[in-house]
This record gives C-alpha cells, sequence and structure tokens, in this order.
C-alpha cells in the first residue's frame, strides 16, 4: 500500500512535470511567432552609373528569395528579412565603402553584391571582411576575387571570366573555325581572358590572326578597324563589356562588311546589343550566357514570370541564388551549432543532399528542419569551389532575327 501511494504521487509529479515542459515550450514558440528574429541584408549594386539598366532586374530577382519567407506565414514567424538597397555606381569606390560602411552600421548580416571587380575587391578588403559580413557577388566574374584573402566572407554565384575562355573556345572549335581576330578591351581581365581564348584556340588548332585591345568611348576606331581587317579572320571575337567599347567596335565593323560572325562572351550579351543590331547583318554570330542550368532556369522563369521581374536581363538568375543562400545559411544556422551564417553557405549548397530548385525554400527550410541535407542548386546549378567561387554552367547561343536562341548547355 505504501508502494502504491509513492507510485501514484510519482505518476501526478511526472504528469505535472510533462504538463510544465509542453506549456513552456508553448510559451517560447507563442514567443517567436510573436517577436521573429529580424535578420537585415544588403543589396549593394550599382543603381546609378554603367550598369544601372541591369541592376533592378537583379535586385528584384534577389528579392523574389526573400519574399518567398515574407509571403509565408509560418516561415515568416522565425526569421523575419529586412532588405536594404544600397548604391555603389559601380565605379565610385568611395561611394562603395559608405554605402557598405552605414548598411553595417544599421545591422545587416550579409551583402548581395558588389556587381562590377574593383567595387567588390575595394568593399570586401576595406568594410565586409574586417566586420566579418558574409558578402555573395552575383554578377563580378573578376580574376583577382580568386586570390583574395577573405576568411571565408566573400562568394561569388557567378564563375571567374577565365572558365568562361575555354567555353567560348569549344564552342568556336565546334563551329569548324579555324581563322579568329580577337579585339579586347584594354584592361587587366579582359586581357586575361582574351589570353587564354587565344591560348584554348591554338590547342584546337584555331589560327589567332591578330589579338588587340579597344579603349573605351574613342571617337575614331578606324586604326583598330583597319588593323584587325588586315589581319582577317573567318570570326570577329570582342572581349569586351558593351559599356567598355564592344558595341562601338561591332557597329564599326559592320560597317566596313569585312565581318559577318562574332563571337561573344556573356559580357557583350545583353538585350540593349540584341535590339541595335537586329536590322544588321548578324545572324552568324554566338557565344555563351552563363548562369542557366535546364530545371532550374526554368523554375527560375517561372518565378520570375509570375511576379513580373525580367529574368532575361544578365545576372538575375545569380542574383536569386545569392539571396536564396542567405535564406537558407540563416535557417540552417537555427538547426545546427553554428554561430556564423558563412560556415552554412558550403552545407547547404554543395553535395551531397535533396537538390533544391527556385522556388523550393520552405521545402528546402523543412528538410533542414528534420536534420537532413540540401544540395542547392537554384537557378544555376550552384556548387562552391574551396575558394567560394561557382563553377557555373554555361550556354551556347546563336543570334537570329534580332533574337537570342540557346543551343547548348556546356
Amino acid at each position: 500500500m505504501f508502494n502504491a501511494y509513492y507510485h501514484k504521487k510519482i505518476k501526478a509529479y511526472l504528469k505535472i512535470l510533462l504538463l510544465s515542459v509542453i506549456y513552456i515550450s508553448f510559451l517560447i514558440s507563442k514567443s517567436h511567432a510573436e517577436n521573429p528574429k529580424e535578420v537585415k541584408v544588403g543589396i549593394l549594386l550599382g543603381f546609378t552609373g554603367v550598369v544601372e539598366s541591369l541592376t533592378p532586374s537583379m535586385a528584384d530577382s534577389a528579392e523574389l528569395a526573400f519574399n518567398e519567407i515574407s509571403n509565408d506565414g509560418e516561415l515568416s514567424k522565425q526569421i523575419k528579412f529586412k532588405i536594404q538597397r544600397s548604391d555603389t555606381s559601380c565605379s565610385n569606390k568611395n561611394l562603395a565603402k559608405d554605402s557598405a560602411t552605414k548598411l553595417i552600421k544599421e545591422g545587416i548580416s550579409a551583402i548581395i553584391g558588389a556587381a562590377c571587380p574593383e567595387i567588390t575587391m575595394e568593399v570586401a578588403k576595406n568594410v565586409s571582411v574586417p566586420k566579418k559580413i558574409l558578402m555573395i557577388s552575383p554578377a563580378d566574374t573578376s580574376n583577382e576575387l580568386i586570390n583574395l584573402k577573405d576568411d571565408g566572407y566573400v562568394f561569388r554565384t557567378t564563375p571567374p571570366k577565365l572558365r568562361g575562355s575555354q567555353i567560348l573556345a569549344d564552342i568556336t572549335s565546334d563551329r569548324g573555325i579555324k581563322k579568329v581576330a580577337i579585339s579586347y578591351s584594354n584592361n587587366k581581365d579582359f586581357e586575361k581572358f582574351a589570353r587564354a581564348y587565344s591560348k584554348a584556340l591554338n590547342k584546337s588548332k584555331i589560327e589567332t590572326s591578330i589579338m588587340i585591345p579597344h579603349n573605351k568611348n574613342t571617337n575614331d576606331y578606324s586604326k583598330h578597324i583597319s588593323a584587325l581587317t588586315a589581319a582577317g579572320g573567318e570570326a570577329l571575337a570582342i572581349i569586351s563589356d558593351i559599356n567598355l567599347g564592344g558595341d562601338q567596335i561591332i557597329s564599326s565593323v559592320i560597317d566596313t562588311g569585312m565581318f559577318r560572325s562574332f563571337i561573344l562572351p556573356d559580357n557583350m550579351i545583353d538585350p540593349e546589343i540584341i535590339d541595335k543590331f537586329k536590322e544588321k547583318d548578324f545572324k552568324q554570330s554566338f557565344g555563351y550566357v552563363q548562369g542557366l542550368s535546364n530545371l532550374g532556369s526554368e523554375k527560375f522563369i517561372n518565378l520570375a514570370q509570375k511576379s513580373g521581374v525580367d529574368s532575361s536581363s544578365p545576372y538575375t538568375g545569380e542574383s536569386y541564388d545569392a539571396a536564396a543562400l542567405i535564406i537558407l545559411s540563416n535557417f540552417a544556422k537555427i538547426y545546427s551549432k553554428e554561430k556564423s551564417i558563412n560556415n552554412m553557405i558550403y552545407s547547404v549548397a554543395n553535395k551531397p543532399g535533396i537538390k533544391i530548385f527556385p522556388g523550393e525554400i520552405k521545402k528546402a527550410i523543412n528538410i533542414l528542419s528534420e536534420g537532413k541535407s540540401i544540395n542547392y542548386e537554384g537557378a544555376t546549378g550552384v556548387e562552391f569551389d574551396k575558394v567560394g567561387d561557382t563553377f557555373g554552367s554555361f550556354v551556347e547561343v546563336d543570334f537570329n532575327k534580332g533574337k537570342l536562341k540557346s543551343k547548348k548547355l556546356r
């Protein structure tokens, strides 16, 4: 009888303890629901300056990912993302540093940006890395960033230019072209790309007839065009950017009638170029764009169209992916013992794990909450190397009747 009495008492105490734990858990979850963690993220891009026509679509694409959280009642109770846009002008280093510094003072924990090479390097070296702020660039393709000592705080969802040089050479070879003239923008990055491209052509037994630099906004390109014409070739490769004289070279060359086939890297493939030369004899031209990966790109395009975002503009998929990685890293941090989100990037982005595509952020978070691994493929086939660069995916494209036509995934 004595034992039965105490057994009954113990059961009663255990019941009370269990109900207390349940009640405390309820209060904690209620507190989280009423007071979700606020995470501030900066979008640091060139909203003015030479890339201002591209930037709105990039920022809108990044915010598409954050909308998947803010529009979900359940997820937004856990983390509330607050997005702040800030300008770099793409060329003003002081403005970029000031903008980044202001964002950090306002409490941002991650930056999407920058886009332009010198700006990304300047902000990373002098602001974000010293302050231990995660930075993911959706558009910086500079080779210099590969060697940046960033302590694991700098990533990019677009690959370095040098990877594109081999892709462009492979496409050129597959077209059966045997002789190419090369005009490149007069800066270190484009010169490295041009030399790497020429070297790759040589391995495929394709002759480089000439390789010369051009300058931006030169009033008279006649000497440059004369040199290209004299050297000749079946096609002219323009290793440049539309804002660095590339479009002017095309205009000048077309007028001579010497070259009808142009070979263009992704920096030269832009809606502005397509529209500008749609009435010209441009149909034998080709090149590549990066950032597309079959299923991922299709899902992103559909998602963007439903929200009225222009997915055809460069670096939109990369911008969405940068935002998605920041979101997933923040949620992954909740379900792990890690203290910083940059340490979670590789775990959510790379193999192994369940593949995650655009529009599937909630699915990914549910998987993480169960203690399982994800492999964020995204719009662009994200997979990071040891320095935080993505390997990237490339699509061969043709110009056809004023339109860009995808031909083959590389």
